[in-house]
């Protein structure tokens, strides 16, 4: 089983680029589960995600990168055994840092887990409007991505979009970058392209 980690801020488009990615890879016949992670009661998501055909799972009252560690590898174990999936993928909360959910795998017995890859989210309407808040956590998400994708390009400028990009080399991401609109699917194939 391979694992997928889509992160980024709440309001990124997370679910919409799970949604599309998800399409794209179960068109080629790749199963797929999903692991949400919900800090509040009610997991829209989760519904959303289902009546698209994929099987969901979510973990609620903490961070999956810290309190629900166990949580979540009792979760992929589950998955693995009943669903056998191809891809589980993991959207961890907006503030998370994903390589607490890679580091959390380090050393895990019982799973067969043959690949992660992540991909981190950027809102190209609020990024640089509250960048000083988000600079940390973006750094941390960063440090591990393999991939960025810049959503909701279609409502900034392309200045802003440079700039963007800019702030992402400033923070040391040297990896590729996607301009993306999850919403309608713009360049999502591509990133779904990118994951191996």
């Amino acid at each position: 089983m391979r694992i997928l980690i889509v992160s980024g801020m709440l309001g990124s488009g997370k679910t919409s680029t799970i949604l599309r990615i998800a399409e794209i890879l179960a068109s080629k016949n790749v199963k797929i589960a999903v692991i949400e992670n919900e800090i509040g009661s009610i997991g829209i998501d989760g519904e959303i995600l289902e009546r698209f055909g994929m099987k969901v799972r979510e973990l609620k009252g903490g961070c999956i990168c810290c309190t629900m560690k166990t949580g979540m590898i009792d979760t992929l174990r589950t998955i693995e055994a009943h669903i056998k999936p191809d891809l589980a993928i993991i959207e961890p909360t907006g503030i998370a840092d994903p390589n607490q959910v890679i580091t959390a795998m380090d050393g895990v017995t019982g799973l067969n887990v043959t690949g992660m890859y992540t991909i981190i989210m950027v809102d190209a309407e609020r990024i640089l409007k509250v960048k000083k808040m988000f600079e940390r956590p973006l750094k941390n998400q960063l440090s591990v991505a393999d991939l960025v994708l810049i959503n909701k390009v279609d409502t900034v400028t392309e200045d802003d979009v440079k700039d963007i990009e800019s702030l992402l080399r400033d923070m040391s991401y040297n990896g590729p970058v996607l301009r993306v609109q999850a919403d309608s699917g713009k360049n999502i194939d591509k990133a779904a392209e990118m994951i191996p």
